[in-house]
């Protein structure tokens, strides 16, 4: 029965398939016409969906290319702010520090190559580590020639960041010197704020991408894809535009009409006001556009991205001709198709296989379509070999990796990947794997290395899977590009080593030790065995650390402080060398967890005998200042009850020598000849100048007790008071008196009024024998300070007793030709030394002479 069915349905199926070729022919015969032309319409708009969809993808591709490069550079700005080195200069500002962070940083942009400069500014703009690019090498560039930068607007935004906050700068060409670069560099300046340890803004990183970098990737997508891909920034100017001389017209003030708008209009228009359109048609072209915005690519990363730029658009355009020739060319190969449909042999195969023809190759094309996806999605290189090591497929990272286009690698060896010093064993290597072919990773315990198309090389890891199709064995390599890993593999360990000479060339010891009295030490660096006078860090190890105290209870008392405030510092205590020697030592622990939970502390030993014996001997010069200032306090007394018995007990005899003599002179003149008159006028004279000696010396020792009294004093006032006493005194003299005026300083008004009074004074007093006499009181520079002078005309003085000027009782002159008690200048010279001044005398005999004196200046300025 069930056969039966069977042969009825096939013969049904059958005939129904002859009748509807005839149908077919018949009405493909009356309707050739309308079909060709609908077919035509149907093959335009397939055309269109092809030139739409490739349209899409070329834009889609590159906002990926734009969002994975700029990515990249995300991740570089916080990898550099945050290196350990810039935070250790910026902590200790060390000459050696800063030479490491340049290297670091040069050996960065050496083998990153994304940038023509990365540069450290300090909070106001100032350059402090700069990397250029010079005749094809990075470099550091010298501290001299390091420039401010404060007045470049990138710069000027960059420092207004705050903490994790990132700066795009608009895409634009590198100026130097207001001029734009030649060759032209396109360049976007990424900067983002470094912050030290304490919290505080100490300057920004910036980096100058290699902006036509970028453009090169677009470039070649665009070359890769039917339509045309631009580049526009938010202002429709071209950054990769039509023809050369379109491009970057805001950087030219002659190209400033160069705008998307002045050559597409009406695309622009529809661009503006309506975004949400990212496909449309204009006078027959047709216009695809993606916009990308910097600001808003990293908004999961948790840094506020801040950009100069609010969008970048990529479109791309299908000119109306190409549209029409690809319809033309499409319509042809439709036209022959359906020609070939009415030849009558074909046209029955054609209805019975149809369906399950068409059903076959959309599952083909779902299958390769996902398996495609899958492959171009990976974020590792994929390459498929087959048993002869030919190259059979590959994935975009593979071409981007390794520096090839598909087609160069398509077909070609898989030893082309391979290091030529590498290429002689490999083809042994393969042959052995395809004879015996498992799921396994490739070198287990070797480095592996790709070789790019230009020849350099990246260390690789490779996981082979072999699978078979129509009976052929194929080999996916799936290769991973470890560079960033081995590169944070050197640095740890070059930081490890960096510590571990750190620690070892310290001059204090550094010291680990578990929690315990009676432990040893687990670690001590080199310091710490030298100041125990240990043969050997094992030697010193060995031992308990109490047997190295002088009270062994110390240390129990020392690690029972740790365990309850988890940190002392500078705790002395006596310990012990093996040779038995004593020190005094500043001893210094924190208690620390390892990754178990485990307890541990870390210490530094230092030894301060040193500093104690001079803490001593310190103590003992104290002692022995205050005894000496003991007895300067009484020698000081008795000064004072001298000054005070000169004051009192010589003072009366001489008023009494004095006052007798001039009875005797006004009472018994007429009983005395001239020799008794002229001696008794001489007695009096001595008496009268002794007394003058000792109230000058009394001034002397008062002016050496008193106190000053600072305020701020016009001196040029005091001066002319001292000289207008000094006219009524003498008002015969014509004497020419010169003051600057508006000489402020900083002192005592009554000591140096004093001052004054004998520096003028004299001056007076020897310019008294010149019929033209000349004093001038001003000021000039000396020695970057102000000098005050005092300059006459008068009798001078020889230089080569200029030091007994200041003398008490040095006179360069005789009392019968100047008078005087030799003591004035020597009070001046006290009260100049009290305000922290110094005072000198520059002169020539007979030609006058000049006192110099300075003071201290005010405290607050």
């Amino acid at each position: 029965m069930n056969g039966r069915f069977f042969i009825e349905n096939k013969d049904r199926q059958h005939w129904l398939i002859i009748r509807q070729c005839i149908f077919i022919w018949v009405l493909l015969t009356l309707v050739l016409a309308v079909v060709f032309g609908i077919v035509n319409i149907i093959h335009e708009e397939s055309a269109l969906a092809f030139m739409r969809d490739e349209g899409r993808q070329t834009v889609k591709i590159a906002s990926q290319t734009v969002a994975e490069e700029l990515s990249i550079l995300h991740g570089d700005i916080l990898y550099l702010r945050d290196q350990p080195v810039l935070h250790d200069w910026l902590q200790i500002k060390s000459p050696k520090i800063w030479r490491r962070l340049g290297d670091d940083l040069l050996v960065f942009v050496k083998y990153r190559k994304l940038y023509d400069q990365i540069r450290f500014l300090d909070e106001k703009g100032q350059e402090r580590v700069r990397i250029s690019w010079n005749q094809g090498q990075p470099v550091i560039v010298p501290a001299r020639e390091l420039q401010d930068r404060s007045d470049l607007y990138f710069v000027e935004r960059a420092l207004a960041l705050k903490k994790d906050e990132i700066y795009i700068s608009s895409f634009d060409l590198s100026i130097e010197r207001n001029t734009i670069e030649q060759p032209i560099k396109p360049v976007i300046r990424f900067g983002t704020p470094v912050f030290d340890r304490q919290g505080e803004k100490r300057g920004i990183i910036l980096l100058n991408y290699r902006g036509q970098r970028l453009i090169d990737q677009l470039q070649t997508i665009s070359r890769q894809s039917i339509c045309s891909l631009w580049l526009l920034n938010a202002q429709g100017y071209w950054l990769i535009g039509r023809h050369p001389e379109d491009e970057w017209g805001f950087m030219y003030p002659e190209r400033t009409n160069k705008l998307f708008a002045n050559d597409y209009g009406d695309a622009w228009t529809s661009m503006v006001e309506h975004p949400e359109r990212q496909q449309f048609m204009v006078n027959g072209d047709l216009f695809t556009y993606g916009a990308i915005s910097p600001s808003k690519l990293f908004g999961e990363t948790g840094n506020s991205v801040i950009a100069s730029d609010e969008r970048w658009l990529l479109v791309t355009r299908v000119p109306a001709e190409l549209l029409a020739e690809k319809s033309v060319v499409l319509a042809r190969g439709l036209a022959f198709t359906a020609l070939t449909l009415l030849l009558g042999v074909v046209s029955w195969f054609i209805a019975h296989y149809r369906v399950r023809r068409r059903q076959a190759e959309e599952d083909m094309k779902a299958s390769e379509a996902r398996f495609r996806g899958l492959v171009e999605s990976a974020p590792d290189a994929i390459v498929i070999t087959n048993r002869e090591g030919c190259i059979t497929l590959v994935n975009a990272q593979a071409a981007k990796w390794f520096g090839y286009t598909r087609n160069e690698m398509l077909g070609q060896q898989v030893d082309l990947l391979v290091p030529e010093r590498f290429r002689e064993h490999h083809e042994d290597y393969r042959q052995a794997y395809t004879a015996n072919p498992v799921v396994r990773p490739m070198g287990i315990g070797l480095y592996l290395y790709g070789r790019r198309k230009d020849g350099s090389e990246f260390p690789v890891e490779i996981n082979l899977s072999p699978f078979k199709m129509d009976q052929e064995l194929f080999v996916t390599s799936i290769i991973r590009d470890i560079t960033e890993r081995k590169r944070a593999e050197r640095a740890q360990l070059e930081a490890h080593a960096k510590y571990q000479e750190l620690v070892n060339n310290l001059p204090v010891g550094v010291y680990r030790q578990a929690p315990t009295a009676d432990g040893s030490f687990l670690e001590v660096n080199p310091a710490i065995v030298a100041m125990f006078e240990a043969e050997s860090a094992g030697q010193l190890q060995a031992l308990p650390v109490r047997d190295l105290c002088r009270d062994q209870d110390c240390w129990q008392t020392f690690i029972d402080k740790i365990m309850q405030q988890g940190f002392v510092g500078n705790e002395e205590i006596q310990l012990v060398t093996l040779q038995g020697r004593e020190f005094s030592a500043a001893v210094s622990a924190a208690m620390k967890k390892d990754s178990a939970g485990n307890l541990y502390f870390d210490g530094i030993i230092e030894d301060i005998s040193e500093r104690k014996k001079i803490e001593r001997h310190i103590q003992q010069l104290n002692t022995a200042l205050h005894d000496r200032a003991m007895v300067l306090e009484s020698v000081n007394h008795e000064l004072e009850a001298f000054s005070y018995s000169v004051s009192h007990d010589l003072r009366a005899p001489l008023r009494a020598v004095d006052g007798f003599s001039r009875i005797l002179l006004d009472e018994y003149a007429d009983r005395l000849d001239d020799t008794g008159k002229d001696r008794l006028k001489r007695v009096r004279a001595a008496a009268q100048h002794m007394a003058a000696l000792i109230d000058d010396l009394l001034k002397l020792s008062r002016i050496t007790r008193s106190e000053l009294k600072r305020e701020d004093i016009d001196l040029s006032a005091l001066a002319n008071e001292v000289i207008e006493e000094l006219r009524k005194q003498e008002p015969d003299r014509a004497v020419e008196c010169t003051v600057e005026p508006g000489l402020i300083v900083w002192g005592d008004a009554r000591l140096l009024r004093i001052v004054l009074d004998n520096l003028l004074g004299n001056a007076w007093k020897f310019t008294s024998k010149r019929p033209e006499a000349r004093i001038e009181f001003g000021r000039q520079m000396q020695d970057d300070e102000p000098a005050y002078f005092v300059r006459d005309n008068g009798a001078g003085f020889d230089m080569a007793y200029a030091e007994k000027l200041f003398g008490a009782f040095q006179r360069l002159h005789d009392t019968s030709e100047f008078p005087g008690t030799g003591i004035g200048l020597a009070t001046a010279q006290r009260i100049i030394h009290k305000h922290g001044g110094r005072i000198w005398a520059e002169g020539e005999v007979e030609q006058g002479a000049t006192f110099y004196f300075t003071l201290e200046a005010r405290e607050d300025l």
